[in-house]
């Protein structure tokens, strides 16, 4: 019986492996053979030929994991995704598990409807692949196109004087609220909000001092209102009056927050047992908004991928006049830009109302904010800063909308901007710099046709230490943060802002090189190990010498040269493949790019064996010095076998 039982397993394994299977599996195999073979046969040199092969294998590969799901896609779709190289591409060389982008690019079909569908191939398959890589299901079964819905105000409403129930403790504190009034005045201020500004390359240029000038006010007149709960929260007389209240109804609740410790325009953190008092009443007048349908308790859900295109699709092609669309320069980026372009913007995944609400601001008025209100320490207190402007508001905490009316520092600031340009179809994302966050976006000049990738807020340092809080398109995996508050890095896995930035320079420098690029990587890959460093990097090389601008090869190549002189020939292969952007649109041959992968070469080489001969030590000293390497360490090594120290 125990034999049986460790040979179980086994035995149902080979229930699955059918005759059938195991042929598919052949010709996977035979294709991957051949591709190899081919790669051999054209000196590990990138070509047509290997392009074929390539997707010849991936496709067969993708078939028959597919297969073996007993899942079947329509040849037609197939046969289509085949005929565009862009989407082929994307679909089977861009991640280890192309059928699954290839269900999430059916599913979209049959979402955005044939035609759109193909109209924004770039940006379905941009959603497909966030999608495939954060391990999401795809829907594949018929269905008409997805109709858009936008949620309404999901709060419902409690009547908290209803007479034939019992009355809780919430009903008490709203009706306490309802039938108290406040007089207060009406001010129009020309007193701008706080707003750092930036120098050429983003960096926050240093405020010359407060002048202690007020704003000019104006009264616009003066109004009565039923009390919010901020109300209560910043006066003793209110609170006592409240308690009085409460303690008539047979409760036992009651504040004490102080006289104006917290108020509307507070800026100061709260310490100790008052910060404890406040945030005790903060969270009974939250509970009561949330109980009786005044403050939703949580956020709408998230958009579906279907969602997020559709929602794009339909702003994008909106039909401003002419006028206001030039004014508001619409559409601001192009929604058929190349897939890589448009990942930061399929992975925005807002829910619709959120959106919605901006968008019709946007859309009605010209309403884009880019900033909100900076307010200063309290900022770090998410229930003092809650606290100060509570009151019945149709949107939850971590919107945009909450973001708007309560302001925040660097964190919100960013999160404002990002969600903004992301609403209007501008790919965007928080970004984080040491000790500040900001944001980053890609924009497009209609002029020569280039993309870009620009900062904005930045505070404590420019590019060269910016990373946004976005995946880089090529990682196999996304993998979301979890945090729920509105306020999220939203993914784990993020890359530098250069990885980004050079996205855009390899697109401008040309896009089907760029994915041939791509293919390159994805044949390295498939080359056994111990091959890698000699017909690994000739393939690699291949791959910079048709598009300089792909961190994929220079990774792997830096990753795989295990000498300090194979590093230094690919450098030398890199600025040469650089040399011939020059005068291209778009196409930086100096800079933090350059710069990005110097750095790296230098940390690399510190980590491999010094040469042991003084001459082949000396040719590799030459060139650090060439290089003006500052890593002193590594330069001691390679004078003292050269003998030159």
């Amino acid at each position: 019986m125990k034999q049986l039982h460790i040979a179980l397993p086994a035995l149902l394994i080979c229930l699955f492996i059918t005759p059938a299977y195991t042929a598919d599996v052949a010709r996977v195999e035979s294709a991957k053979a051949s591709l190899l073979k081919i790669c051999k046969a054209e000196g590990s040199v990138f070509t047509p030929a290997l392009r074929v092969a390539f997707l010849g294998y991936a496709k067969e590969k993708a078939l028959t994991d597919l297969k073996a799901r007993s899942i079947t896609l329509p040849r037609d779709f197939i046969e289509w995704v085949d005929s565009d190289p862009e989407i082929a591409t994307g679909v089977y060389a861009a991640h280890d598990k192309p059928a699954d982008v290839l269900l999430w690019l059916y599913s979209l079909r049959l979402d955005l409807g044939k035609a759109k569908f193909e109209k924004y191939r770039q940006l379905a398959l941009a959603a497909a692949l966030v999608s495939a890589k954060e391990g999401m299901t795809a829907d594949i079964m018929p269905r008409e196109p997805l109709q858009l819905s936008i949620p309404g105000d999901p709060r419902e409403l409690i009547d908290t004087k209803y007479a034939e129930r019992k009355l809780d403790v919430n009903d008490h504190i709203i009706n306490f609220l309802n039938t108290n009034t406040i007089e207060e005045e009406l001010v129009v201020s020309d007193k701008k909000k706080s707003k750092l500004k930036y120098d050429d390359r983003g960096i926050a240029i240093p405020s010359p001092g407060d002048k202690k000038s007020k704003a000019a006010k104006a009264s616009a007149g003066k109004r009565i209102r039923n009390l919010y709960a901020s109300d209560v929260l910043a006066s003793r007389e209110l609170q006592s009056k409240f308690n009085a209240y409460m303690k008539s109804k047979g409760t036992d609740v009651s504040i004490d927050c102080g006289e104006k410790v917290i108020h509307w325009d507070s800026k100061e953190m709260v310490r100790g047992e008052t910060y404890r008092r406040i945030d005790a009443a903060y969270k009974v007048f939250r509970q009561a908004y949330e109980a009786k349908g005044l403050l939703p308790a949580k956020r709408d859900a998230f958009a579906s991928p279907a969602e997020r295109c559709v929602y794009l699709i339909r702003n994008h092609e909106y039909k401003f006049p002419a006028k206001v669309a030039q004014q508001r320069k619409w559409p601001q980026f192009p929604l058929r830009a190349p897939w890589p372009l448009l990942t930061m913007l399929a992975a925005d995944r807002q829910p619709l109302r959120e959106r919605e609400e901006r968008w019709i601001a946007f859309r009605d008025h010209g309403e884009f904010h880019k900033y909100g209100e900076y307010i200063g320490g309290i900022a770090q207190q998410h229930s003092m800063q809650s606290a100060r402007r509570l009151k019945p508001y149709p949107f939850a905490y971590g919107t945009i909308q909450m973001m708007l009316k309560d302001g925040g520092v660097c964190g919100t600031m960013g999160s404002i901007s990002a969600r903004g340009h992301n609403i209007i179809g501008v790919p965007s994302s928080q970004a984080t710099q040491p000790g500040h966050c900001a944001v980053v976006f890609f924009q497009y000049q209609p002029a020569d046709r280039t993309f870009s990738c620009k900062g904005g807020q930045y505070a404590t340092s420019g590019d060269e230490k910016t990373g946004p809080f976005t995946p880089w398109p090529f990682e196999n995996t996304f993998r979301r943060t979890g945090r729920k508050n509105g306020y999220e890095i939203a993914f784990h896995n993020r890359k530098p802002m250069v990885y980004h930035q050079s996205m855009a320079w390899g697109v401008n420098y040309g896009f089907r090189s760029y994915l041939d690029a791509t293919i390159a990587h994805s044949v390295f890959s498939l080359i056994a190990k111990e091959r890698r460093s000699v017909d690994g990097m000739k393939l690699l090389a291949s791959g910079i010498a048709m598009n300089p601008y792909h961190f994929l090869i220079v990774d792997a190549a830096q990753r795989t040269a295990n000498s300090p002189e194979g590093q230094a020939r690919f450098w030398n292969q890199l600025v040469a493949a650089l040399s011939s952007a020059k005068g291209k649109p778009g196409c930086p041959t100096e800079g933090l790019y350059k710069q990005t992968v110097k750095d790296r070469m230098f940390s690399r080489m510190a980590k491999l064996p010094v040469p042991k001969e003084a001459k082949s030590a000396q040719a590799v000293l030459s060139f650090l010095e060439s290089l003006k390497c500052d890593d002193q360490q590594v330069m001691k090594a390679y004078r003292r076998v050269a003998g030159k120290s």
